[in-house]
């Protein structure tokens, strides 16, 4: 239990330093579009999605050892030293994000995953906390279908799921209220301008930008829109909705379906 704590405030520290910085650089170069009216509340579902995902390392993990102990320990088994750990850094850190991919896909096609994920969607003032903004289930679901997925499929160094972590961090400059789009360049990288299509409340830029890390994969997918200079559109639901507490995003897809 008190590694568990530590992971929890080890990850809470982290995940705040990063919005802190990138916070200030909100403030001083915004978008059109400055408002930061969620980043309390923001920080308070991220708060209670954390502390569900590292309670739920307590069930998860055994399941997900047991389970790639049954394919020893997965069934490829990336190098981990000299030019062949970069290679095998590259392939896990891509595997990783097409599971990414794939999940997101699927939560925007499946009602009882979108239920969820629409808590994320819901913030109408995208910035760097909107990264946390996810409804506390989804990282539960998460480890036991594509992380657990990934996990039987490849056997990684550490170092390549240090590197995985490390990027990860990325995804809350993707989320982030700057003007940075890569241009032409956007098939390469995801941005904030890149991203903020997809949190559009605009039915435009439906279906569009769900890449995590990597855009190629909406480009192969037809998904791919390239956002064009100036362009900040107005986020959240179409129709508005969004919950007005802590309390309320905790059982968000039960105030979606009740309505």
């Amino acid at each position: 239990m008190l590694l568990i704590i530590q992971t929890f405030v080890i990850a809470a520290a982290i995940q705040l330093a990063a919005m802190l910085c990138l916070g200030l650089a909100e403030r001083a170069a915004p978008t059109a579009l400055p408002q930061q009216r969620g980043v309390t509340q923001n920080i308070g579902i991220g708060a209670m999605g954390l502390a569900a995902q590292t309670l739920g390392k307590l069930w998860f993990a055994p399941f997900t050892v047991l389970a790639i102990n049954q394919v020893h320990g997965g069934l490829v088994v990336l190098p981990a030293s000299g030019f062949g750990l970069i290679v095998g850094i590259a392939i896990y850190v891509v595997a990783m994000d097409f599971g990414e991919y794939l999940f997101h896909r699927a939560q925007h096609a499946v009602p009882f995953l979108w239920a969820m994920h629409a808590l994320h969607h819901s913030d109408t003032s995208f910035g760097a906390t909107t990264a946390v903004r996810h409804f506390w289930l989804e990282s539960w679901i998460k480890s036991a279908t594509i992380w657990l997925a990934v996990g039987m499929m490849f056997q990684a160094p550490p170092l390549a799921m240090l590197a995985y972590g490390i990027l990860g961090l990325y995804n809350f400059v993707s989320h982030s209220n700057l003007r940075i789009n890569f241009g032409r360049a956007s098939w390469l990288c995801n941005s904030p301008a890149y991203h903020r299509l997809h949190h559009s409340a605009s039915p435009d830029h439906a279906d569009c930008n769900y890449a995590a890390l990597l855009p190629i994969f909406d480009w192969l997918s037809g998904a791919y829109v390239r956002p064009a200079p100036g362009m900040y559109p107005v986020t959240g639901l179409g129709d508005g909705r969004r919950p007005h507490s802590v309390l309320q995003a905790a059982v968000w897809p039960l105030l979606r379906q009740a309505a």
